[in-house]
Formats: structure tokens, C-alpha cells, sequence
């Protein structure tokens, strides 16, 4: 039987590692002399694969970043942007229409401006306007090309004076990742790796993605939306202690409206004492209605490489339960139609 990846996604899966490897020679060639004045706040433009990359910016550099970083999911800007604010654009495909007007505005409100995408209509913006560009490559799905996006922003904050970069944390994330492709592709572990494993357990149930861990909090976020695009299935996500305070009483519910539902908690050793004795309390909760729970934990031993780590596990899981349901990882049929029908109405 032929494999339901009839577009070669599997290859994208592949080049996570690569792409950090290969990020290191995007900003060589990138001025920064345009960004001046007193940066107070920093303001990541971007929407789906492009946004969550300033989530996991702002967990990651938490302890090191002097001034605040927010993520901006829209159209517009906030008011608070002005002349001291460092607004990042980040667009994969540089088309998105979201970040094209919060760049547009970011110009007409003097702000500070860094942009990265492989090309299109941002790309032109920053070329007219003089702006730092990093130009990656193209040709990969935005949800894909992560690593591209991530490591050259926080070289880009490093080369601004904005963090700095702990020795080695980048060459243990490189090595980190390239053992886990080695021990979760098909071709190699012959479907006996374990994130094929907990595809199987997840296989016909809604995956609730939870974590105590506030380094892992955009993770649960990236693991609902990689079951969503490459799984093509419903998955939601939460965290501790914040879902004590509401979602905890759906819990009470009908015992026939929980059987859909499959708990991963997502593991890490920043896991304060009282989220970890708030996540075991609530396992109990969920244990006594025989819903199915279990943990993934984080590998490596610097925050960089626990981060992707747990990143790199969910895009495995999320593409052997592709296989699973026969579907092509690659195809996401609803969003195309959207931007056509958008597209009709923009140019109408």
C-alpha cells in the first residue's frame, strides 16, 4: 500500500537540525545600523508558524531579555508602539496580510524594524524602506521552517546587544535533534520509535496538550497546531496553574462526553514545585474518569535544547498519526480555500 505522504513531507520533518546548522550564515550580510534609539519593548509581528516562533522567544530569553516581549496576532498595531519599540516582522512566505499592515503601520509610527522572510511583499518593504532584512530560504511549508526562523532572530537579538547566547546551547539543540530523527524516522526505527508508540495511543482520540513547565507553554501550543495542519485533527491546549482556574471543572462532566479525549502532559525539569504538585493533584482528577494520560519529557540538559526537544518530539508524533489516518501531512486543503476566498474579496 502506497504511504498516505504522497508529497514527501517526511523530508521537511527531516531538516530541523539542518536548518539550525545552516542558519548561522543568514545574518552575515545584514546591517543593523538602520535600528537606533533606546529599545524599551519588543513587538513580534507574525501570524500561525510565523507567530509561534516569537512565543518561544519570549519563554526562552525570559531570564535574559531586560525589556518585554509581546506577539502580535493581527492586523494594526497596539498604541503603545512608538520610536522605542523593536517590532520584529516575521512571515515565512513575507505575503502574509496581517504583518504586512502592522509593518506598514510600524513605519508610519517610526518604529524600529527587523524583518525576516524568504521573500515577497515584505522582503520589498524592507528593500524600499531600508530595513534589516534576513532572507531565508523558500520552498518549505511555514510550519516546517521553524528552525529557520528561530535561530536567526536570536543571533539577530545577540548581535543588538539584546541577550547573550550561553556557550554550547546551539551545538547541544544540533546534536539533541539529530539523535531524535535518528531514533523516531520510519525508515530507520521501522515504527518501533516511540513517538510512533504514542501516536498509536492518540490514534481516534482529541489530544489535550497540557504542561507545568512555563519554559514549555508555547510547546503545547505548537503540538495542537502541528496535530491540526499535518494530522488534520481537533486538539486543544492548556496550561498549569492557569487551567486550574477554569478547566479543571470540565472534568465533572458526563463521563460519555470525556472518552474522546487524551491527555499528554509535557514534561521538564523548570517545573516549579508548586505547578508540579498542582499537575499531580489534577492527574488524579482525570485518572478517577478513566481517561487515558501519559508524559513526554524534554532531552538534553540546556533550556535550548529541552525546548526543541520537546518540539522536535511533537512534529514526530504529529506526522506518524498523519500516516495513521491515511492523510497527506502536507496538504491543507480548508486554509487554501480561506486565502482563495480572502484573496476574491481583497481584489474585488
Amino acid at each position: 500500500m502506497p504511504s498516505p505522504d504522497r508529497s514527501g513531507f517526511i523530508k521537511f520533518v527531516r531538516h530541523l537540525p539542518d536548518q539550525i546548522i545552516e542558519s548561522e550564515k543568514f545574518l552575515r550580510t545584514v546591517s543593523f545600523q538602520n535600528i537606533r534609539g533606546d529599545i524599551q519593548n519588543i513587538l513580534h509581528l507574525g501570524m500561525g508558524g510565523s507567530a509561534i516562533v516569537g512565543d518561544l522567544l519570549r519563554t526562552y530569553l525570559q531570564n535574559q531579555l531586560q525589556v518585554p516581549l509581546e506577539v502580535h496576532r493581527n492586523y494594526g498595531l497596539p498604541t503603545y508602539v512608538n520610536n522605542n519599540t523593536l517590532c520584529v516582522a516575521c512571515s515565512y512566505s513575507g505575503d502574509t496580510e496581517e504583518t504586512l499592515s502592522a509593518t506598514r503601520e510600524a513605519l508610519k509610527r517610526k518604529a524600529n524594524i527587523l524583518a525576516i522572510a524568504s521573500g515577497g511583499e515584505l522582503q520589498k518593504l524592507a528593500e524600499e524602506h531600508h530595513l534589516p532584512f534576513i532572507q531565508i530560504p523558500a520552498g518549505f511549508p511555514p510550519r516546517q521552517a521553524l528552525g529557520y526562523m528561530f535561530f536567526p532572530l536570536i543571533q539577530a537579538f545577540k548581535n543588538l546587544g539584546l541577550i547573550t547566547l550561553p556557550e554550547g546551547e546551539i551545538s547541544e539543540t544540533v546534536k539533541i535533534l539529530k539523535q531524535l530523527r535518528q531514533e523516531n524516522d520510519p525508515d530507520r526505527s521501522l515504527g518501533r520509535c516511540i513517538t510512533s508508540q504514542i501516536a498509536r495511543k492518540l490514534y481516534l482520540k482529541i489530544p489535550l496538550i497540557y504542561t507545568a513547565a512555563e519554559l514549555l507553554a508555547p510547546v503545547t501550543v505548537r503540538w495542537r497546531n502541528q496535530f491540526n495542519e499535518n494530522s488534520k485533527i481537533l486538539s486543544f491546549s492548556n496550561v498549569f496553574p492557569e487551567l486550574n482556574h477554569n478547566e479543571i471543572m470540565g472534568w465533572e462532566a458526563k463521563p460519555e462526553l470525556l472518552q474522546p479525549f487524551c491527555i499528554v502532559l509535557l514534561r521538564d525539569r523548570e517545573e516549579s514545585p508548586r505547578n508540579k504538585l498542582r499537575l499531580e493533584i489534577t492527574r488524579k482528577i482525570m485518572q478517577d474518569k478513566n481517561v487515558p494520560i501519559f508524559d513526554v519529557f524534554s532531552e538534553g540538559e540546556s533550556r535550548l535544547a529541552r525546548l526543541f526537544s520537546m518540539i522536535y518530539l511533537g512534529d514526530w508524533i504529529s506526522y506518524h498519526l498523519a500516516l495513521l489516518y491515511k492523510k497527506d501531512p502536507y496538504v491543507i486543503k480548508s486554509i487554501e480555500f480561506l486565502k482563495e476566498k480572502l484573496s476574491e474579496t481583497k481584489n474585488s
